[in-house]
C-alpha cells in the first residue's frame, strides 16, 4: 500500500524534479533535496519563472513554506 500523506510524497520525491508553485505567480522547478515540516524547501538547478517566463537560474534554493501553494512531483 502505498502511503499518499503530504510529507510522505515528498519523501518520496527526494533527488527528484519538482515543480513548486508559490505566491504571486512564481514557479520554481528544480531537483528537491530536502524539507522540513514547515514545507520549507531546499532545492537545486532551480529554474525560476514568473508568470509563465523564465526568469533566472539558480544552483541552489532554499523556499520558505510560507510561499508555497502546491508541490508537483
Amino acid at each position: 500500500m502505498i502511503d499518499n500523506r503530504p510529507l510522505s510524497v515528498l519523501n518520496r520525491n527526494i533527488g527528484n524534479h519538482v515543480i513548486v508553485e508559490l505566491r504571486y505567480g512564481k514557479e520554481y522547478r528544480g531537483t528537491l533535496e530536502g524539507y522540513d515540516p514547515h514545507l520549507n524547501l531546499v532545492m537545486s538547478d532551480v529554474k525560476e519563472f514568473i508568470d509563465g517566463e523564465q526568469t533566472r537560474t539558480m544552483n541552489k534554493a532554499l523556499v520558505r513554506g510560507d510561499n508555497v501553494i502546491y508541490v508537483s512531483p
